[in-house]
């Protein structure tokens, strides 16, 4: 019945329009009636609605009710026949909504008989199509044969393409249902429509040759009706079978025809009468052949072996459709989507010398016609070689899609590409200049005028979209400029890009384009570089200057991003600063202009620290950007963004200019303070100014800026610390002591990050308290973590500064880690949803800018609030309230803790030899959940229920898995065994403090053992396995003795808690690593050296060995040259024992006259040994010198005369000589105490004379200088030194030698006594008598 009243209506306006008289229309010529514009039929409109409003609302399948099975149910055959009707209609929306309507009653016909209303349909088009059903009336004959033809062509497609969306939508419903379909109800689902005989229907209108029976708009509707049936019967994740390569390469030829013939009939002579039609569908036809080549684009790689170069002749095509295309917004729409999916298939175009443009590169194809896209046109009164008259811009919807083309094209780009110049980069930068100027107001959508058409408001949506797009493009072609080239290259370009950002932030242009001075000196280049960017900055500046505040807010950003990749380009080089110091850039400024024929560009160029003055002027200058007197807050966050990216790249470099030690940044302090305090102070800007979101983010930029810079030690002045540090601390009213919410409101409330006042903004201001936790966490961790060192005033004036209410603010540290870990999890899961927290009633009441802020920070303030309260519980006295409401915290904040640090280690690859942000943000959670995890180890007594040991044993055996093991390449992980090469080389900077925190959580739990009682034979794999690797001589790398140093020292505590059963074996193999470790002819790294000897002397004092067994130790290490092991090992034996059993090899390393450096250590820990094991064995000594008492004097004379030589002679020589000198005053002394034969006692003095005076006499004493070459006078002194102690200590002992040496000697040895009694004063030389002749009397 209602399709009745539907046909009813449509018949009747059909007929009161036939009668309808109008005087203009009658009086209208025929010439003047072929232009008239196709009338709009708006009851068949309505008509067309209502029945696909009808379609649409039916189920999948409908049923017949008993219905007889024919064509259907009389509903559908009626509105079939109604759809038929409008389907010939010049109007092209009745057509495709008639074309819709059939596509569903052919496709969402009843199961039983819906190939019988299917096959009905399509005979019924085809009658259409042959002009059956058109009007009889031969002069409207051809034109409305040409609508039938594209209304049933476009009813065609539209039914394969219904036919694959009920089908999709079958699959889905059968997915949520659990139900699996059997393929063959899926093939016979995939038959429901012809697709062959459909497509035979629509070849006949792409074949057409005849110029007066071919219909431009029948070809565009058959072009886009081929493209449609291919792109839903054809799938692209399968290859091609042979019918199907038919049916493409039909297509392709299609194509080529309709390029090469039709196209070109639409200025043939043979239009008659017909321009109106080919004017009109021009547009459209042209759109219609790039959408076809866009479609058939993934599957030319199936068609290389029919013809190669399709690419390129497609690339070719739409080049010169562009070119020929009057700017129609249409066109260039599909040409960019075209060239955007033909830049995802570079390996499909090639060189073809049959095409007039160059087909190799598709960027330099495109860019052209994209940039003409985005070019901005500016009216002028007389035109100039850069500006038109034209005020005329293109559309939006062209200009965001050459934006998304250009974009797509720079990430694909695998290669350097000379496509992307820095022209086009100023181009979007004019660009971007021109769409700021329409970005509606803040409040715009509270004061719209109900008389604003929607239209406009979608025109400044689409504006600020594209704004964004435009942002996003212009970064996307610095990182594409720069792919794949060299070092050198990079730097070049990237310092273009830095000085002309610089340029644009301050609104630096140059009113003169004349080139700069050719001059090569450093001051030249300098002035070159400043000039070409100032030049660049003009094209942009000359319309508007001072810039817009937007446009200043993106250069600012993207300085910011050249400096950053200057830094990394830096830290490649292994952190020389080659381009960020001073002296290293002169040199290298001057070795480029030594080449011959040498201009200004890559290989001679600028270098960053030149420039740094004027970078930190504009930083600074943006960072307190005002107009008329009004805070710019956006523009001063990218200010902020700069200034902190010079930060890192300069404050490493020293200042030349003053060799003090001092950071080149110490010059720009007061600029560059006053800047950050500006920020810091936002609270109190934002009473003053106009209220908005901005202010909060400044607040906080100002805080990372402050951090930054006590990271980097730029504060040196104790005062301005203070002050900056006054903004971000929290007062008592900020940070209550509460108790842990357990439903109570009022408890809950207090943590609530809300306003204190009204404010128009209040989902944004907990910024302000939130930015103030993270800054004084991340302070606090930088301290603890110690992975950068801080000077020690900075650290007690932040310290001091932290300490104040610790206790209140670790509290709320907590309630927000909870939160941002919560949230995080909510984003990750999307299950789990955080509709309220500690800290806020509702996610609606948070700003995105909140919400990311809790989740990136959410590990410093659980490592931070662990910290301080951990420290307040042991504060707070034993069983009082405030310490089980600490501890109360504590337990609900270590289950984040430990899940937060599980997810850290499973989305962390230590293998990425590039650091990426996520494995960065990922590294960095790690290591503060392992610190936090530390903390409570450490002080498990004050901690409450804590972690449990199982829990603990758990935490330690995944902590020893994913980052110890990893790293050493000893991982039992699919992910570990497959990276095993590149795993060992992964020990960046960013994952050393998550192994250093790892390595010393094993070291916490094995010293806590007894205590917490962990799984003992999970530390002993996490400590044992890597010792074995060691020993076992595996390739090491040397930044591995973080982990070796650590696990020495962990074995050291598991050894001195292990049970008496297995002790001894235990023992003795680390006795065995140590000596393996000493002993490495590489020599082991200070720390691993560290660690052995403690462990080691451990070994010695609770040993299960025998006195034999260290024995042979200590003659081991003493053979080895292991004199710090030896001397321990002797320290622990009896007195003597240990100097005994290895007296031989002390005798070979003394005798050793060619290998000088073993000298001195063998005499200083013989000499120690000798000291303390003399004391109660006096005669130990007799033992020494009668077995190496020759060596040592043949020491004391080979270095104190330079018999000797070798490496290291210089650097030991004083050494050896006190050495030996102390030993041999020990035996006098020993001798002089006991001995009772005067004769050798004389004997023994008199032989150490003998080598003594020599010494003197070749080395002298201060104020009596030998003269000789090498002499040493702090050598002579020494000697005579011993000649005085001799005399004072046995003094007729003393006469006794005198008379046995020889009158030389004794001569040398009076005088080294008189000397050194004397204080070794200057000889006074004799000065002659002056006469006087006033006295003289005769």
């Amino acid at each position: 019945d209602a399709l009745r009243m539907l046909e009813h209506l449509y018949m009747l306006t059909r007929t009161e329009k036939s009668n309808r008289f109008n005087v203009s229309t009658s009086l209208i010529a025929e010439s003047q009636g072929k232009v008239k514009s196709q009338e709009e039929d708006v009851p068949a409109s309505n008509v067309i609605a209502t029945v696909l409003a009808c379609l649409q609302a039916l189920p999948l399948h409908e049923s017949t009710y008993d219905t007889l099975i024919d064509r259907g149910p009389p509903w559908m055959e009626r509105a079939t026949s109604l759809l038929l009707r409008l389907l010939p209609s010049p109007s092209g929306i009745i057509r495709r909504g008639a074309a819709e309507g059939l596509s569903l009653l052919a496709t969402l016909g009843v199961s039983e008989d819906a190939h019988t209303l299917q096959s009905t349909i399509l005979h019924s088009l085809d009658e259409v199509m042959k002009g059956s059903n058109v009007l009889a009336n031969p002069k409207a004959h051809v034109e409305t044969l040409a609508f039938a033809k594209a209304g049933t062509l476009l009813a065609l497609a539209c039914i394969q393409r219904a036919a694959k969306r009920m089908r999709k939508s079958e699959e889905e419903r059968a997915i949520a249902r659990s139900v699996s379909r059997d393929s063959d109800k899926n093939g016979e689902s995939a038959d429901k429509t012809p697709v062959m005989i459909m497509m035979t229907r629509v070849l006949p209108s792409l074949a057409t040759q005849n110029p007066e029976g071919d219909s431009l708009l029948a070809r565009t509707y058959a072009l886009h009706s081929f493209g449609v049936l291919i792109s839903n019967s054809i799938s692209t994740d399968t290859a091609l079978t042979h019918e199907q390569v038919q049916i493409i390469w039909k297509a392709v030829e299609a194509v080529e025809s309709s390029f090469l013939s039709a196209w070109s009939a639409v200025v043939s002579e043979n239009s008659k009468g017909r321009e109106r039609e080919k004017f009109t569908s021009g547009p459209a036809f042209l759109a219609v052949l790039l959408r076809l080549m866009t479609t058939l684009i993934p599957w030319l790689s199936e068609l290389k072996s029919l013809d190669r170069w399709l690419a390129s002749r497609f690339s070719c095509f739409a080049s010169t459709i562009l070119e020929y295309s009057s700017n129609h917004p249409v066109i260039l729409f599909e040409g960019s989507v075209f060239f955007e999916r033909l830049s995802a298939h570079r390996d499909l175009v090639g060189p073809n010398s049959c095409c007039v443009v160059t087909t190799d590169n598709i960027t330099a194809t495109a860019t052209p016609f994209l940039i003409s896209l985005l070019r901005p046109p500016y009216p002028k009164v007389v035109a100039d070689s850069d500006l038109d008259f034209s005020s005329c811009q293109g559309p939006i919807d062209a200009q965001r899609s050459a934006v998304l083309c250009m974009k797509e094209m720079c990430l694909s780009s695998t290669s350097p590409d000379d496509a992307f110049t820095f022209g086009v980069g100023k181009t979007l930068f004019s660009f971007l200049h021109d769409r700021c100027g329409r970005r509606r107001f803040q409040h715009f959508s509270d004061f719209r005028s109900l008389a604003l058409s929607r239209s406009v408001v979608n025109f400044f949506e689409d504006c600020q979209m594209l704004e964004t797009e435009v942002i996003s493009l212009i970064q996307a072609i610095l990182y594409a400029q720069i792919n794949g080239r060299d070092e050198n290259e990079k730097s070049f370009i990237i310092l273009q890009w830095l000085l002309f950002s610089r340029c644009l932030a301050s609104g630096d242009g140059t009113k003169t384009l004349n080139d700069a001075d050719s001059d090569l000196s450093i001051p030249g280049l300098i002035e070159k570089a400043r000039h070409i960017a100032q030049v660049g900055a003009s094209h942009v500046l000359k319309h508007s200057n001072p810039p817009r505040w937007q446009l200043r807010c993106v250069s600012a950003n993207v300085a910011s991003v050249a400096m950053m990749m200057l830094l990394s380009i830096d830290e490649e080089t292994d952190g020389s600063g080659l381009l960020f110091n001073l002296k290293s850039a002169q040199s290298r400024c001057i070795d480029m202009s030594r080449k011959e024929n040498i201009t200004y560009g890559v290989e001679l160029h600028s270098q960053p620290i030149f420039h740094l003055q004027e970078l930190v002027k504009t930083a600074c200058g943006t960072s307190t950007a005002t107009s008329n007197h009004s805070e710019l807050p956006s523009v001063q966050i990218s200010g902020l963004s700069l200034l902190v990216s010079i930060f890192r790249s300069f404050s490493s470099q020293l200042d030349a200019s003053t060799n003090d030690g001092t950071s080149v940044l110490e010059q720009y302090s007061s600029q560059i303070v006053s800047s950050v305090k500006h920020a810091l102070n936002s609270e109190s800007l934002l009473s003053e100014s106009v209220p908005g979101t901005a202010f909060f983010r400044l607040f906080s930029a100002g805080c990372e800026a402050l951090f930054v810079m006590i990271s980097e030690e730029l504060i040196s002045d104790p005062i301005a610390m203070r002050r900056l540090l006054q903004p971000v601390l929290l007062s008592a009213e900020e940070t209550p002591f509460v108790q842990f919410p357990m439903g109570d409101r009022n408890e809950k409330g207090t943590l609530l990050m809300s306003s204190t006042h009204v404010t128009d903004d209040s989902r944004s201001y907990p910024l302000f308290r939130l930015s103030k936790l993270c800054f004084l966490s991340k302070v606090s961790m930088l301290i603890a973590l110690g992975d950068i060192s801080i000077q020690q005033s900075t650290v007690s004036i932040v310290a001091g500064e932290l300490e104040k209410e610790e206790m209140g603010r670790a509290i709320h540290c907590a309630a927000a880690a909870i939160d941002g870990f919560l949230l995080q999890d909510s984003q990750q899961n999307q299950s789990s949803s955080a509709t309220s927290g500690l800290t806020y009633k509702n996610t609606t009441d948070l700003d995105e800018s909140v919400i990311q802020t809790l989740i990136e920070n959410w590990p410093t303030l659980g490592a931070s609030a662990v910290s301080s309260i951990i420290k307040a519980i042991k504060a707070a006295g034993n069983g009082s309230a405030d310490m089980r409401s600490l501890q109360q915290w504590l337990t609900k904040l270590t289950p984040v803790i430990v899940t937060g640090l599980r997810h850290s280690l499973s989305s962390l690859h230590l293998g990425d030899k590039k650091s990426s942000p996520e494995q960065s943000s990922a590294s960095e959670t790690a290591a503060l959940c392992v610190y936090a995890v530390r903390l409570c180890v450490r002080d498990n007594e004050h901690v409450g229920e804590g972690l449990s040991s199982i829990e603990l044993g758990d935490i330690a055996n995944i902590v020893t898995e994913c980052v110890i093991f990893y790293v050493l390449g000893l991982s039992d992980s699919e992910d570990g065994s497959k990276h095993h090469t590149e795993s060992r080389l992964s020990l960046s900077k960013d994952h050393k403090v998550l192994v250093q925190q790892s390595c010393g959580l094993i070291e916490d739990l094995c010293q806590q053992y007894c205590a917490i009682g962990v799984d003992a034979s999970i530390l002993t794999r996490a400590v044992v396995l890597p010792l074995v690797t060691m020993q076992e001589n595996r390739a090491m790398e040397l930044n591995h003795g973080i982990i070796i140093s650590s696990c020495i020292r962990s074995s050291q505590s598991l050894l001195q808690s292990h049970p008496e059963d297995g002790r001894a074996e235990f023992e003795k193999a680390l006795v065995q690593l140590v000596l393996t470790l000493l002993k490495d002819s590489s020599g082991p790294e200070e720390e691993i050296k560290a660690a052995c000897l403690p462990l080691l002397r451990v070994c010695c004092e609770k040993t299960t060995m025998s006195h034999e067994e260290w024995g042979k130790i200590a003659n081991y290490s003493a053979t080895y040259g292991l004199w710090d092991a030896w001397a321990i090992v002797c320290m622990t034996l009896p007195p003597g024992y240990g100097i005994k059993c290895s007296i031989d090899a002390i005798k070979m390393s003394l005798g050793d006259i060619q290998s000088v450096p073993r000298h001195a250590a063998a005499l200083v820990a013989l000499r120690t040994a000798l000291h303390s094991a003399s004391v109660e064995d006096p005669s130990l000594l007799c033992f020494v010198l009668q077995s190496v008492g020759f060596e040592i004097l043949q020491l004391l004379r080979g270095h104190g005369v330079r018999i000797i030589a070798g490496e290291g002679f210089d650097e030991n020589r004083v050494t050896v000589c006190a050495e030996s000198v102390k030993v041999n005053i020990m035996a006098f002394q020993y001798l002089n105490s006991v001995s009772k034969e005067d004769s050798k006692f004389v004997s023994f003095i008199s032989a150490m004379f003998e080598v003594l005076v020599e010494i003197i006499s070749f080395n002298g004493m201060p104020n009596h200088s030998s003269g000789k070459e090498g002499a040493d006078e702090t050598i002579g002194r020494m000697c005579s030194q011993v000649f005085v102690h001799v005399a004072r200590t046995a003094p007729m002992m003393f006469k006794s030698t005198m008379a046995i040496i020889s009158p030389e000697n004794r001569a040398v040895l009076e005088a080294a006594v008189r000397a050194d009694m004397s204080g070794y004063a200057a000889p006074k030389r004799e000065t002659k008598k002056k006469i006087s002749l006033k006295g003289f009397v005769r």
